[in-house]
């Protein structure tokens, strides 16, 4: 038997019906009246071109939903659809919202300050000073940190918001079953184990696909209050974002850089074009939001004795590869791998775990610098 669940997921299915015609249906028909109306019935409607009809009507991947329900079911994943009352608000304002997400975690989808902090994949030093600086002043503030997971200023996003006691909520690209890249695994289970979350509007088991990426970027955009852009090149999954935050009414930010750098191209187009407000510090960007601090300020580094307890627990390998890092400005990991003599599947393991504590940060192209 089926049930609405069924439905809703199978809705996301139908070859050529898109999120806004979806929604479009659903205001004539409940959810388990879509699959059951008459060919004359749909085509009366004028709601769909005929394709699309025909499509809906010869949906019979049933087994492929029952896949899915399993799946939901096994790895605790609630799916929302768009009416339910724990879908993201935010987005309800979009005229292209998802009709169906799937969602894991204990962060609150819909709190009263969510911020999206984006950025590029090749972020300079710089980008994830500033990164840090702004999370960290946006801390007293109690927001909800919201990106996309990749590497670079996304990932350096999340990071920040875990050691600044910060819900940061990371949306995917792909399904809940792979995460992407895979090199941010470790992040993901540390964002749940914080009790923030994963969300998606892609089922399991898909296919990547160049168009999931921006596809992504506008439910990060829609689902935030702001997005902050902390380096882009011209073009670019941020550049992306930002112009479908503006386009959805939202504010959005960006941090101005040196006119020669390449990184900072994007900001500098966004503040000349006037899709975004030039600000240097986390207290501009919440003065211009209107929020007040909910809380004394939490530091984005670790208090002394924090550290301390932190590196008591560390393995004599790890202290050894924390304190060759401390003494290099930025080393990569061939070095590391030469000067320690370490395999390395003990090197990634030893240094993904000096990274969720917090004490080290990883830079583009292998590399690594302490906190």
């Amino acid at each position: 038997m089926k049930t609405t669940l069924h439905f809703q997921i199978a809705l996301t299915m139908v070859r050529g019906l898109g999120p806004v015609q979806a929604k479009l249906l659903l205001t004539h028909f409940d959810i388990d009246e879509v699959f059951l109306a008459e060919k004359t019935t749909l085509q009366q409607s004028q709601l769909l071109a005929e394709p699309v009809v025909e499509s809906l009507l010869q949906f019979s991947d049933w087994d492929r939903v029952e896949k899915e329900i399993d799946f939901i079911a096994r790895n605790d994943i609630a799916p929302l659809f768009i009416t339910d009352t724990r879908y993201p608000t935010r987005l309800l304002a979009c005229h292209d919202a998802p009709i169906l997400l799937y969602y894991r975690g204990e962060a609150e989808l819909n709190t009263n300050r969510m911020i999206a902090v984006v950025g590029t994949r090749g972020c300079t030093r710089q980008g994830i000073h500033l990164t840090e600086e702004i999370i960290a002043q946006l801390a007293p503030y109690g927001v909800t940190v919201i990106s996309g997971l990749a590497v670079g200023i996304d990932s350096i996003a999340h990071q920040t918001a875990l050691r600044n006691g910060l819900p940061t909520i990371a949306v995917l690209p792909l399904g809940l079953d792979t995460i992407y890249p895979a090199l941010n695994r470790p992040l993901a289970r540390q964002i749940l184990k914080a009790e923030g979350g994963l969300l998606s509007e892609s089922m399991s088991q898909y296919k990547r696909d160049s168009y999931l990426f921006p596809r992504r970027n506008r439910i990060v955009a829609g689902m935030s209050d702001a997005t902050v852009v902390i380096e882009s090149g011209n073009k670019g999954g941020s550049m992306i974002t930002a112009r479908l935050a503006a386009d959805y009414g939202r504010d959005v930010f960006a941090l101005p850089g040196r006119v020669s750098d390449p990184m900072s191209k994007g900001c500098h187009q966004l503040i000349k074009q006037q899709r975004a407000l030039l600000v240097e510090s986390g207290e501009e960007i919440a003065a211009w939001m209107g929020w007040e601090k909910y809380a004394d300020s939490v530091l984005s580094s670790q208090a002394p004795e924090r550290k301390e307890e932190i590196v008591k627990a560390l393995s004599s390998f790890e202290e050894d590869l924390l304190k060759l890092i401390e003494r290099e400005e930025s080393i990569s990991t061939d070095q590391l791998k030469t000067v320690l003599q370490a395999d390395i599947k003990q090197l990634s393991t030893a240094l993904i775990n000096l990274e969720l504590a917090g004490l080290i940060v990883s830079l583009p192209g292998n590399r690594y610098q302490p906190i």
